[in-house]
Parts: structure tokens; sequence; C-alpha cells
């Protein structure tokens, strides 16, 4: 029954994705943005008034974001294949004593091939390729700032309303100090949850900050384009910054003439994520954020299976967030240890296997 029952709630979470990609976008911005209203209520704002202030500080910061990066995003798409032919020119320079072998086997297919009499005259026309279809683009705008506004309405009633729904649900336990140990569990799962996402968020955006300042010193242009996507790329560990360092690699590839200074670009944009994911991160979360790399790809892959390019995004926080409830119960305390959790509880007897060392010699 369980088994049918977690089929089941899969099905219903791929075949209605455009209800539950909004609702886990806004759940994840709720989680997020609700420290900020706390403090905001603690300073003597009604909720309404400072979630108000939370969602317009937020949409303003990222409509001026978005303004900011639209025409070098629409103008590097734009020259994107003839970028990333100029930058195969180039590693074919690099690669010329390999290119021989190509060469001697085009000569002898010409010499295999026969010359035909009856020679006709063709016409071809090359169209200038694209990414993006523009009207596929202005089509859909509409459905974006929909959206948009779809998650900005759902994470303010989530944030104004949403301990009143928790209220009316935990008066229908019967038992008041029940009630009172689920109120504790939820609250402690709120603030747990909302305080890694608003923590790693800033961490992020101090990495955007970095990256770009380092794209800046090595003369690549548009640098803030490049920290935009650091931050954004960096809610996905691994895959994230190698992912990055690739469209770097090619960018900076078409804007030098030397291929070798392009890949040294590509290796700073590398080395200043690596720097963050080493020392930064572990320094201020701890071992919050010690998720697997196994199991960040398996989410990856998952959450993108079910919800395509959102849920690839969406990945790693969903996984950060269910690790969290998962290790507040003692029953499904063992599935959090599988995402990442520690194995041994504050006060627990007990040695765990050490990471670097192989089953085999374990047992």
């Amino acid at each position: 029954m369980i088994c049918i029952a977690v089929i089941l709630l899969l099905g219903v979470l791929y075949v209605a994705s455009n209800l539950f990609v909004p609702l886990a976008i806004a759940l994840i911005a709720y989680l997020t943005l609700r420290p900020i209203v706390a403090r905001l209520c603690g300073l003597g704002l009604s909720q309404v008034a400072a979630t108000a202030i939370v969602i317009f500080a937020f949409f303003t910061m990222t409509a001026v974001v978005a303004t900011v990066l639209y025409g070098p995003l629409q103008t590097w798409l734009a020259e994107a294949p003839e970028s990333v032919n100029r930058l195969r020119e180039k590693v074919d320079q690099v690669a010329e004593p390999l290119a021989t072998v190509e060469r001697a086997e085009t000569q002898l297919s010409k010499a295999t091939a026969g010359v035909r009499d009856d020679t006709t005259e063709v016409t071809v026309s090359v169209e200038k390729p694209s990414i993006i279809d523009p009207s596929y683009l202005i089509n859909q705008t509409g459905h974006v700032l929909a959206f948009i506004a779809a998650i900005g309405v759902l994470t303010f009633f989530m944030l104004t309303n949403g301990d009143d729904v928790l209220n009316r649900i935990l008066n229908v336990l019967p038992d008041g100090g029940r009630r009172k140990k689920v109120l504790q569990t939820l609250a402690e799962i709120q603030n747990s949850v909302g305080t890694y996402l608003g923590q790693i968020t800033m961490i992020n955006i101090g990495l955007g900050v970095a990256v770009t300042l380092v794209m800046w010193a090595v003369g690549m242009p548009t640098p803030y384009l490049w920290g935009a996507m650091a931050t954004l790329f960096n809610f996905v560990p691994y895959l994230g910054p190698i992912a990055g360092t690739a469209i770097v690699l090619v960018a900076a590839g078409t804007e030098f003439d030397s291929f070798g200074r392009a890949l040294l670009t590509a290796v700073a944009f590398w080395a200043t994520t690596a720097v963050e994911g080493q020392f930064v991160t572990p320094a201020i979360l701890g071992r919050t954020l010690k998720v697997g790399s196994l199991v960040v790809l398996v989410a990856v892959a998952f959450w993108g299976f079910m919800w395509g390019l959102p849920g690839v995004l969406l990945s790693v926080p969903l996984l950060i967030v269910m690790r969290q409830v998962f290790a507040r119960f003692d029953e499904t305390y063992p599935i959090a240890v599988v995402l990442g959790e520690y194995p041994c509880r504050p006060g627990d007897d007990c040695e765990p296997v050490k990471e670097d060392e192989p089953i085999a010699e374990t047992v």
C-alpha cells in the first residue's frame, strides 16, 4: 500500500507539474523569507505590512537584476552559434596535428568518388542560426509573467496566513499535549529550513559578487552577467559550477584571440566557485550542506525528469527541506541519514562508519 501510494503521488506530481512547480517555488521562498518577516514583526510591524515590505523588496531587486541582465543575455544568445563556431576554429588551431588525418581522409574520398559529367548548378541559401526563436520568446513572455505573479501571490499569502492555517489544522487534534508537540516540531522545521535557505542564498549572492570581480579583473565583458549565472547555478552543487565553467569557457573563447587566455578565464571562474564550496560554505554552515555527490546527481536527475529545468534548480533546496523534515522524526531519521544527515544524534552512543574507509575494510 505504501509503494502504491508513493507511485500515485509521483504520478500526480508529474502530471500536475504546472500546479506544483509554482507551489514548490513559493514554499522555498516562504521558508527563505519567513525569518526576515519574523524579525520585522519583532520590530512592531504587523505581519501583513512586514510581508508586503519583504515581497516588494524581493521583486524589486529581481526586476532590477533582470532588466540589467536582459540586454547582455539577449546579445549573447543571438551571437552564440557564431561564437561557438569561432571557438571551434581556435580549438582546431590548437589541435592542428590531429586535423591532418581528417584532411587525408577527405582527399581520399575525393579521389575515389569519381567525376560526374552532368553537373548541375545548385543554389544554397544559409540563414543565420539562432538558439531561441524571437516569436517563441514573445509568445512565452505572458506565460512567464503570469508564472511569476502566481509565485508572488502564493508566497504573500503563505507568509501572511501560513501560521493561521497551521493553527487551524492543529485544532483538529483532540489532545492538547500532542498538539503542542506537533506545533513545536513544525516551528523547529520552519526555523531550521528557513535559516539554512537564507544563509545559502546569501552565500550564493556573495559568490556572484566575487565572480563578478574576478571576471572584471580578467577582462571578461559584462562581468555581472557571469556573476548572476554563478549565483543561480550554485544552488545545484557539483553540477552547477561545472556547467558554469563550461559556459564561461565558450564565452571567453569567442571574446579573446588566444585559446589559452580563454582557458585561464574558465579556470579563474572554477577556482572562485571551488574556494566557496571548499572553505566558505563549510565554515558557515558546517555539516548542514553535507550532501553526497551521488545523492545530488540522483536528485537533479529525478526532479529534472519530473519538472524540467525548474526541477533541476529546485532539486537541492527540496532535498535539503526533505532531509531537515525527515531528521525531526524518529521513524524517518534513517532516510535523513541517507540524504546526508549525521548518523549519530547528539547524545547517542554510536560509532559511524568513516567516510573515507571502504566498505570491505569496515566489514
